[in-house]
């Protein structure tokens, strides 16, 4: 019989063991974070398709779909880390589709006026700010490689771009951005002291200039990542071109950074639909 305490020691273990797995994938905080929890949720269960099926049913009422896919992806994850091979065909059945979500984006009018919400006591720290939203209107890299940049990443024209998973892309940029590259080692963007700016610094800085500029909209490092996406979309650039830009190895993940405004649904369906000319009565003999 196995001792109920040896067992949560070895639970223990392996999630320490799991989490070594996922960093080296290069995964950020937040993701291995929410994949600990979830496995957290699962329990002690046996890992297996029957005990994974038996789960979701059970908390189909208690979460919305979008948690159901985090657990999904975390399973998967983990079964991939103890290799086990599950059938995610009959799984995938079990999770409820709902219609993708309305995010916001910002278009080159918002942009400016969050470049122009200044902080007129540190002139320094704007002109580090302003890079920080040109890097991340104009190239769509997430946060966290944002954060990581340094100046020898630019090479031949291009950012050259280490993303989830270690994978390794570039990305052309115009001379504005590349005259801040001086092809040394150190990190691109620093705080006064020195260091390496810090996730939640950039976070702050958005928010504390959204509410200044006056916008109606959350904003996140993120918005800029689909505002990019959504804004070459409109330019009629290939879907495969942004996706390699954006560096997704799944070309439906890419559509779903393309987004559109309430607004902009009402104007084109007011603009070419609603305002046909109803047909007209039937002919009475």
């Amino acid at each position: 019989m196995v001792n109920n305490k040896t067992n949560k020691s070895y639970c223990n273990n392996n999630l320490i063991k799991y989490e070594n797995w996922l960093e080296k994938r290069n995964l950020s905080f937040e993701t291995i974070q929410l994949y600990l929890w979830s496995i957290r949720e699962y329990g002690e269960r046996e890992l297996n398709t029957d005990a994974i099926v038996d789960f979701l049913k059970e908390n189909l009422a208690k979460y919305e779909p979008a948690s159901l896919k985090v657990f999904r992806n975390a399973l998967s994850s983990y079964s991939r880390f103890r290799k086990i091979d599950i059938e995610w065909e009959l799984i995938a059945r079990l999770i409820p589709t709902v219609q993708q979500k309305f995010f916001s984006t910002i278009n080159q009018a918002e942009f400016e006026l969050l470049k122009q919400a200044k902080n007129k006591t540190n002139w320094k720290g704007d002109e580090r700010n302003d890079l920080i939203l040109d890097l991340l209107f104009y190239t769509g890299i997430r946060l966290n490689e944002l954060i990581n940049l340094r100046h020898c990443d630019y090479q031949n024209e291009s950012l050259k771009i280490k993303g989830k998973g270690n994978k390794i892309r570039y990305i052309p940029i115009p001379d504005f951005l590349a005259k801040h590259f001086n092809g040394s080692t150190d990190y691109l963007l620093k705080t006064r002291k020195g260091k390496q700016i810090e996730k939640v610094q950039i976070r702050i800085m958005i928010y504390k200039k959204t509410k200044k500029a006056g916008i109606d909209k959350h904003i996140s490092p993120h918005t800029f990542r689909r505002s990019f996406a959504t804004l070459l979309n409109k330019k009629e650039v290939q879907l495969t071109i942004i996706s390699k830009i954006l560096g997704h190895s799944d070309i439906q993940t890419t559509s779903s950074y393309i987004h559109n405004s309430h607004e902009e649904i009402f104007n084109e369906l007011s603009s070419k639909l609603w305002t046909f000319s109803p047909p007209p009565p039937p002919h009475k003999h």
